[in-house]
This record gives structure tokens, sequence and C-alpha cells, in this order.
């Protein structure tokens, strides 16, 4: 009689499908990787996810693309205010200080000697002005204070907050040294909205200003200026004045062109390119 040996334990049952002779090793989980080879090419995927994220950092870089609307103080805007503003200050403490600056007053030598030529040539700057009260130039040079006022922040947000730029949306006449024209200091975001709305004000505000004084004269009958001979009145009435008609009508177009592209931006229209200035 033979006797079986007792096995502690049974024999598992046979894989099915599996090879008597030949042993296939077992798969690894998910999450174990297996290192590359070092001369393996990067995969199509990790290329694809590489230029992703170098032009995600791009297109988000604030220094390459700026959203922000602009505004341009262009040189010849720059060089007319810083001209003129003293002039205009010259001119308002003249009439606001009058009589002690006129012809025979303690303040007039020497800011305001030059002074007597002019208010030879128009009376509202001179005596008969002065004697029959005429207010107008008293009024006028009130606005002139708000004026300089304005004209003064102005400046100061452009050379505070500005940088230079060679291309604005002024005079474009070239290169070279007319190119000069063409350049300015440019400010960004709601300090450009500032800039541009006082800019644009003070210079409607100087424009209107000019042409009512014109307008003033003529409907009075050039009471105050119809004693001077033609060269004098076309030289030291028309043009010199004319400036203050000239200047500001060009930051009037200039400045308010700037704002409409501000206000289609804002509303969601599509920005017509702005015609150079000539």
């Amino acid at each position: 009689m033979v006797s079986t040996r007792h096995h502690p334990k049974e024999f598992p049952p046979p894989q099915i499908g599996a090879s008597p002779t030949k042993s296939f090793p077992t798969k690894t989980s998910r999450n174990s990787t297996s290192s590359p080879t070092p001369n393996s090419p990067p995969s199509a995927t990790s290329q694809s996810l590489t230029k992703r994220a170098v032009s995600k950092s791009v297109a988000t870089s604030p220094t390459i693309i700026s959203t922000q609307w602009t505004h341009t103080a262009s040189n010849l805007t720059i060089l007319w205010l810083t001209v003129s503003l003293p002039l205009v200050t010259w001119d308002c403490l003249y009439i606001l200080l009058r009589p002690h600056t006129m012809r025979g007053g303690f303040l007039q030598w020497p800011i305001w000697t030059p002074y007597e030529i002019y208010a030879s040539i128009d009376y509202v700057y001179g005596w008969p002005g002065w004697e029959k009260h005429d207010g107008f130039g008293g009024a006028q040079a009130a606005l002139n204070v708000i004026e300089a006022i304005g004209y003064g922040l102005y400046l100061m947000i452009i050379f505070n907050h500005g940088v230079t730029t060679t291309r604005g949306k002024g005079v474009q006449v070239g290169q070279g040294v007319k190119g000069w024209f063409a350049g300015g200091r440019e400010v960004q975001g709601k300090t450009a909205s500032k800039a541009a709305l006082i800019g644009f004000s003070m210079a409607v505000m100087t424009l209107s200003k000019t042409v009512l004084y014109y307008f003033n004269e003529y409907f009075s009958g050039f009471e105050n200026v119809k004693h001077n001979d033609w060269p004098t009145l076309i030289l030291f009435y028309v043009i010199m004045n004319g400036l203050w008609v000239i200047f500001p009508s060009y930051m009037v177009y200039v400045f308010g062109a700037e704002i409409l592209e501000g206000l289609h931006i804002a509303s969601g229209a599509a920005s017509p390119p702005l015609k150079k200035t000539l």
C-alpha cells in the first residue's frame, strides 16, 4: 500500500492559457515610472506643452503688449505751453495789478515796462480802458488764472508720469530734425485720461476766449484799436494774438481725436485709425 505525503497547503490552480515552460513578467502598476534612455528624443506632447507655456507667458507679459489707452503730448504742444504759460501769467498779473503795473505805477519797472507799448496799441490794456472801467480786460484776466493753473497741472502730469516717445498723434512731417515734431511724452491709463481731459478743456477755454476777444472788438466798432495804422495793427494785434488761436486749435483737434479714440475703446467699438495732422 502506497501512502501519499501530506502537504500543508494546497497547490494553486493552474493558470488558463499560461505556458508551462515559459514565464512572463508581471505588469507594473500605472504609478511606476521607467527611466527613459539618455538619447530618447522628447515626445510630441511635451514639446506642445512647452510651446503653450512659452506663448502664454509672452502673451501675458506687460512689457511686450500694453492694452492701456495712452495720451501723447507732442513736442510742439510742450514747446508752446512752456513759452505761452509764462506770457499768460505775465499778462494776467499786469491786468489784475493795475494801475500799479501801468505807466507811472510803482510795479511797472522793470517787469511790465514793455507793456507800455502794447497799452498804447490796445486801449483795453491802457489808461483809456482803465478810466472808463472796461470790464472785459479784467474778466479775461480772471479766466487766465484758471488757464494757467490748468496748463500747469497738465505739464506736471506729463513730466512726472510721462515717458519719451518718438511717435504721437500730432504733426508728422518727416525724419531727423523734422521728426522732432512727431515725438513727445506719453502717459498711460487713468493718468492719460486726466491729462487729456485737462489739456483739452484748457485749450477750448483759450481758443474760445481769444475768439471772443476778437468778436468783442469787432462788435464794438474797433473802439480800442482803430487809432492804429495797418502795419501796427496786423503785427501786434492780429498776428500776436492769433498765436493763441492757432496753437489751441491744434491742441483741441489732436486731444479731441484721442478722447474720441478712448470713447470708442470704452464702448467696445472698433477704433478708427486717426489721420495724421498736417
